[in-house]
């Protein structure tokens, strides 16, 4: 007697394969670690500087132009607001094909060298209940990210690096202070004389 192939279990080994294979590749890549930060020329004394501060409506302003330009043509776009508290990336992205929406608050510190550091205080990712860690890493793989801006998942921390932004530019920027409760934002732009 000839025995009969069951197909529907064949069809469910298939589809657990599958999605261990694909569970496993997006652990892979929101695990990989972030590339490290370029160095760059220092402010000599002789260059020219003047100071900038501005409020949290011309940060937002800024930030909307940059990424407008920065995105134009992408079907994946996202927002980087400054707030009273938080400074927060949202986006939109697909899982299993629905759409989801995620915000990330972050908490910005200016560095010693002039770079702003973004450290992740809290998410959401609509009703799920996802680690920071694993979307800060899909975000890092997955999306368009300028190169100056280095996501770091298992630290859970965005470092803008403003040395490596002004590295092909004839300015250096570079942040002086920031006020998350008064909205302040101060910035160093340098004019180097050797141009």
């Amino acid at each position: 007697m000839k025995k009969q192939i069951n197909w529907w279990k064949w069809a469910f080994i298939v589809l657990v394969v599958v999605l261990v294979v694909g569970i496993g590749t997006v652990v892979w890549r929101a695990s990989a670690p972030a590339p490290t930060p370029a160095a760059s020329r220092p402010v000599n004394p002789g260059d020219a500087s003047v100071t900038v501060e501005l409020n949290r409506k011309q940060v937002n302003a800024l930030s909307a132009n940059y990424l407008n330009k920065f995105l134009k043509g992408q079907q994946v776009k996202y927002h980087f607001l400054v707030g009273k508290q938080y400074a927060t990336l949202t986006g939109d992205t697909k899982f299993l094909g629905a759409k989801i929406r995620f915000a990330i608050n972050f908490v910005p510190k200016r560095l010693d060298n002039g770079n702003v550091l973004l450290s992740a205080k809290g998410l959401s990712v609509g009703r799920l209940n996802i680690p920071i860690k694993f979307v800060m890493g899909y975000i890092a793989k997955n999306y368009n990210i300028p190169d100056w801006v280095k996501i770091n998942p298992r630290k859970k921390t965005v470092l803008l690096d403003l040395n490596q932004y002004s590295k092909h530019l004839s300015l250096k920027y570079s942040a002086q202070e920031i006020d998350m409760s008064t909205g302040r934002f101060k910035f160093l732009i340098t004019v180097p004389t050797n141009n």
